[in-house]
């Protein structure tokens, strides 16, 4: 059989199989989108060691996605560089054919991130580019937008009275299915309430929460302070797929969504709680082309 060559210290201990994949991986790049979706796999190729030692033939046999398969064509397109020991039958060289798999793990996707808290695909997204507040839906309008559905709920802030009488405080999402990001206020300047309701229509999509901003506890109004909402910090078998470090939920395109109480008041602890009987009760008597008792319960998980 073919022998790949000896490239890097301690690959004399290595077999040909563990030699040849550490070269491909060595300039691998985990798609951002793939990250965003928390997609992995694995890709199958094929090539042929010719009695030459030049690799030829390089091609995808099964993929997983687009933006997969094009990291792991580049990949694999670094062995035309690589002359092998060929293989031999009957005392000459021959032409050698191989498939192989090459993993896509999302787990591995960013070994490099210095600690659990950066390793997950939002972090290595544009959004925290400043963004105008989305607007609020109002009891005054009536025809959902095509394409968009009803989100609700409330949101317990960070600060209230008046330290934060006059600024606004806000939730960062991010459309994991097209990568845009939407801005919503959670609690509106000159109101000192701890925790207040929203509405707002929104694409059709998959949403994770991202950021939440409000004024920094030292200069107040003066300066915004950014903190990102995050799930539990991850015990042993951490996965950096953002179903287990961001709460997400689904909107549907023309309709109504309930998406809990979202508890940010403590540090770095968000909590998610359903209490829509109690925000139902309070939103429907200044809603009254809305039925908050038939919403669909999208309490981010």
């Amino acid at each position: 059989m073919p022998v790949f060559p000896v490239l890097e210290p301690g690959d004399s201990a290595r077999t040909t199989s563990q030699r040849m994949t550490r070269f491909i991986s060595k300039d691998f790049k985990y798609p951002r989108t793939a990250l965003r979706d928390g997609v992995g796999g694995r890709v199958f190729f094929s090539f042929t060691v010719n009695a030459q030692g030049h690799t030829t033939d390089l091609k995808l046999v099964k993929g997983v996605r687009a933006d997969i398969d094009a990291e792991a064509l580049r990949c694999i397109q670094r062995l035309a560089a690589v002359t092998w020991q060929p293989g031999w039958q009957d005392g000459r060289p021959v032409s050698v054919s191989f498939t192989a798999p090459l993993t896509f793990s999302v787990s591995t996707g960013t070994k490099d991130a210095p600690s659990p808290w950066s390793a997950d695909s939002l972090d290595l997204g544009p959004f925290q580019k400043l963004a105008l507040p989305t607007q609020a839906w109002n009891s005054d309008r009536k025809a959902l937008p095509a394409g968009k559905g009803l989100i609700y709920g409330s949101c317990l802030q960070r600060l209230g009275g008046t330290s934060s009488l006059g600024t606004g405080e806000y939730v960062r999402l991010v459309n994991v299915r097209t990568g845009k990001s939407v801005r919503l206020n959670v609690k509106p300047a000159l109101n000192s309430r701890r925790e207040n309701a929203f509405c707002y229509a929104l694409p059709a999509g998959r949403y994770a929460l991202y950021l939440y901003e409000f004024p920094d506890p030292v200069w107040g109004a003066c300066r915004m302070h950014t903190e990102s909402i995050r799930k539990p910090a991850p015990g042993r078998g951490y996965s950096s797929s953002l179903s287990s470090t961001r709460f997400q939920f689904v909107v549907e395109a023309g309709k109504l969504h309930y998406v809990g109480t979202w508890n940010l008041a403590n540090e770095n602890q968000p909590e998610i709680l359903n209490e829509k009987s109690i925000l139902d009760a309070r939103m429907q008597p200044n809603f009254e082309s809305l039925r908050f008792s038939d919403a669909q319960v999208a309490v981010p998980q």
